[in-house]
This record gives C-alpha cells, structure tokens and sequence, in this order.
C-alpha cells in the first residue's frame, strides 16, 4: 500500500461544508475527454473539486534519463508518458470556463522505489476554496494506481472511460480488464464513460430495496448537472409484475422526497438484461445498484448488471 501523498482535503470541517469529490481517470481519448465535460456539468457551482487522474506503470528499465525526466515533469513537459493527455485536460477545464478566474498553483512530487520520475501533482484553487488537481500517478498497474488512490481519497464519483460495445479497446486507452478490476474492487460509485452524450437524462433501474436508495442518491446527482430522471423496472414474468410496479412507485417517492422530479417511469416483462440496454440506448446513462450478494467480487455475482455494463451501448454508472 502507498503512503498517502495525496490527502483529501475537503472532508467536512468545522468551518466548512463537505465539498462534492468527483474522480476523472484521463488517458487522452476522446472518451475520458467526453467524461470530463460530463464531470464538469455535475461539478458546477462552488462546492465541487475535481481531480484528473493518469496512471502510468513503473518505469523500471528507466527509459528517460533520470535528470532530464524529473526535470520534465517539474516543468510538465509533454515528452513523457501521460503528460499530454493531462496537460490536454487542463486545457479543456479552461474552454469549459471550468479554470476561469484567479487561481493559485502549487506542485507537489513523491519519489517512488523503482521509477526514476516518481508521483507529481499540480493543484489549482481558486477564491471559493475549489481544487483542480492534475496527478501523475506511477503504479504496478493502472487498475492499482486506480484503485489506491480511490481509497486514500474519499471521491463521491469515479469516472472510467470505456471504449466500445463489449469492452472494445484503442491501443493506449484503458481496457476492459482495467475497468473491471475497478468496478469489481472500488467500494464508491463509478461512471463508465462511453459514447456519453449529455442532457439526454438518467435511466435509473430498480428492482429492490438498495436499487431504490440507489435511484435516489442518482437522482441528487443527475439533478447537479440539470439532466431528467426516468425509471425503469423489469418484472421476469406476469407473475413479478406487481413487485417491479411497486419498486417503481417506492422509488418515485424517494426521489421525489430529495426534491427530484421523475419524467417518466416504465414496468416491463421479459429479460431484464436485454430490455435495460434496449431502452438505455436513448439515455446518456444507465444506472443500476451494486448486487446485494455479499463476499468478495460481489458485484460480478449479478449477472444483469455485469451484462449491462460490458455490452451496453453507453454509460453505465453503478451506484454504492
């Protein structure tokens, strides 16, 4: 386990309110790019911190000369691994009108054993007390680097960028196995970022009682970045059928009880798997609730939502 380089600085104090923490992992395609954008409309407003994250594996063989490397990444030069994509972000966070305004800079590094380059952040904070970091992480994997860092640092949200139908992968972009491992270990809640496009709203699935407390903390979320709320609930058979209507109507009123509007609902009969990536097609994000089955790799114990996930046509967030 890595030391805690990278505190979390906006836990709840007494002088002050607990911020929103959302986690953005970059790896300079245009789905990351499309996560961020999204990140950004949930993170309006001035209680918001945003950190961009890119993991790269240790440089053992030391490719770069150790000087000249350490010396780059003071200065974030573009010549070494990730620094693009970050400083590309970056770049984005101030088309987004997101880094407007006065904000002071501050740089941070933390030597790692076996990397000539090691752990190096940049923070930005402005007036209001919001942070904008930018970190290159040095990890044995990118699903560890991940993963370590969601848990020395409390994040309401993780984004992932997934690219394709079915965990199709870009040579250079995080793949499937990466954003499995995440989603299997990481106790929060994880955006998989594919194809996302917004203000088309949250299909949010319930079917029990942690889906319904699920669709609620989803609806606060969806409400940040002004993004319409549906419901949907699949019943197997004829049979099932008052219990998917009933999950519906539990559901609505927790949500409508956090000051959310529900647009539309919908209790459909069939193969629950199927008819979440049908009607989820006209959605910017699916959203389902983590499996209830206890012990290790949990959530792959839920068969409909592993399946959603992997071969939905877009987002898929899972809520814990």
């Amino acid at each position: 386990m890595r030391e805690a380089l990278f505190t979390d600085e906006t836990e709840e104090t007494e002088s002050g309110p607990v911020r929103f923490n959302i986690l953005v992992c970059i790896d300079g395609s245009e789905e990351s790019e499309r996560g961020l954008k999204y990140a950004v409309k949930i993170g309006q407003g001035n209680d918001a911190d945003i950190t961009l994250l890119h993991v790269r594996p240790v440089d053992k063989g030391m490719k770069y000369g150790v000087d000249l490397a350490r010396q780059n990444m003071l200065d974030w030069g573009i010549e070494l691994p990730g620094m693009r994509a970050l400083k590309a972000a970056r770049d984005q966070l101030f088309e987004l009108g997101f880094l407007d305004g006065d904000w002071s800079e501050e740089e941070t590094r933390k030597r790692v054993y076996g990397d000539p380059i090691g752990d190096v952040m940049k923070t930005y904070t402005d007036k209001n007390d919001t942070h904008i970091a930018l970190k290159s992480m040095v990890a044995p994997t990118i699903a560890s680097g991940i993963l370590d860092e969601c848990e020395l640092n409390h994040y309401d949200l993780t984004i992932i960028a997934m690219h394709g139908k079915g965990g199709k992968n870009v040579r250079g972009e995080i793949k499937w196995g990466t954003t499995r491992t995440v989603v299997t270990e990481h106790h929060g809640t994880v955006l998989l970022a594919r194809d996302i496009e917004e203000n088309h709203g949250h299909l949010i699935c319930v079917n029990d009682e942690k889906s319904i407390e699920a669709a609620r903390q989803d609806a606060i979320l969806a409400s940040r970045c002004q993004c319409p709320v549906y419901l949907l609930s699949v019943a197997e058979t004829e049979d099932d059928l008052d219990a998917a209507k009933d999950a519906i109507a539990k559901a609505r009123t927790a949500i409508e009880a956090a000051g959310v509007e529900v647009v539309d609902t919908w209790t459909d009969i069939g193969n629950a798997r199927d008819i979440i990536i049908e009607r989820g097609k006209d959605f910017s994000v699916i959203v389902m609730a983590d499996s209830s089955v206890k012990g290790f790799r949990r959530f792959f114990q839920s068969s409909v939502a592993y399946y959603v996930l992997q071969h939905a046509f877009n987002s898929v967030m899972i809520i814990r």
